[in-house]
């Protein structure tokens, strides 16, 4: 690798190698001071040293920011509409001034100015050749971009190896015709087996799908009658505990609490032992107070039954 580059050198610009094989890095060095001072020119050579293109991110502490409003009719051109707001807005028409602008909250515009001289002394003073200078975490263009210059090694490879690399391949396609035929047919005998295997998987797929929701199906048919089952066994062991004397006007089971309401022609501590003596019952409670019908001796009740843990089925 070292002979092929001294090769290059002897027939070829500095700058058309330059780039390298693979192509270089591009490293971003943070500045919040300018102008530089010597820690931010060291960072730069450094950044440097190996041939790796440096960008240098400019903080958002060095530049003045101002709000300018910006109609939507005016962001059609929003570049011109904010020069020219800055020039009616900055002292001396904005002269010696360089900004860039990002959108800002409503139909405002966020505009972050520097002055260029600054931007003219960074350039000077890096010491090193800059790809571009941009601000910190503001998604706009460019303060300076020479990627035209800096990265040109780099577009010349990116368009030299594909066309050597068509050459090449094309001198192993002439000579390898035969080989390359062969591989394609195995590779196209290889692709109908893994279509036919992705197939069988599909297929197999959805049997599997189908089974799942018909067991799904089944475990709920199971749990509804269940459900349906305890219900019933519960509601035929109060019809028979409480007897023709109590008429229930609603009853409701929700998880391991009945909800009973009715009538009864006698008394209704009678009514609760009588739910109580039931083997699925762990306690049962009157539900507000008992009330007298007019004009007769039946009493309206309301309890609430705590079933017992592993009572009816």
């Amino acid at each position: 690798m070292i002979g092929l580059r001294e090769g290059l050198e002897g027939v070829l610009p500095g700058w058309l190698i330059g780039a390298g094989l693979p192509p270089r890095a591009v490293r971003r060095v943070f500045v919040d001071t300018l102008p530089l001072g010597p820690s931010a020119k060291a960072a730069l050579r450094i950044a440097a040293d190996d041939g790796a293109a440096v960008e240098v991110v400019l903080a958002r502490d060095l530049f003045l920011k101002r709000s300018v409003p910006l109609p939507a009719v005016a962001r059609r051109d929003a570049a011109a509409a904010v020069a020219l707001q800055m020039r009616q807005s900055m002292p001396g028409q904005a002269e010696g001034l360089i900004w860039r602008h990002v959108d800002g909250p409503g139909e405002a515009v966020d505009v972050h100015v520097l002055k260029e001289a600054r931007l003219t002394e960074l350039l000077q003073e890096a010491g090193v050749p800059l790809r571009r200078v941009v601000i910190d975490g503001v998604a706009t263009a460019p303060l300076y971009d020479a990627r035209a210059k800096v990265d040109r090694a780099e577009r010349f490879w990116n368009r030299a190896v594909p066309v050597v690399a068509l050459l090449l391949l094309g001198a192993v396609l002439a000579g390898q015709g035969l080989a390359l035929w062969r591989a394609d047919a195995a590779v196209a005998d290889a692709e109908a087996q893994l279509a036919t295997l992705r197939d069988e998987a599909t297929a197999a797929r959805a049997a599997a799908e189908a089974r799942d929701a018909e067991g799904a199906a089944r475990q709920a048919d199971a749990i509804r009658m269940a459900r349906d089952g305890r219900r019933l066994a519960l509601m035929a062991d109060l019809t028979a505990a409480l007897g023709d004397e109590v008429w229930a006007t609603s009853v409701m089971i929700q998880d391991d609490v009945v909800r009973l309401s009715g009538f009864v022609d006698g008394d209704v501590a009678q009514v609760l032992a009588a739910i109580k003596a039931l083997p699925w019952v762990e306690t049962v409670d009157l539900d507000g107070s008992v009330g007298l019908m007019e004009g007769s001796a039946e009493r309206r009740f309301q309890v609430i039954v705590t079933l017992r843990a592993g009572g009816a089925a």
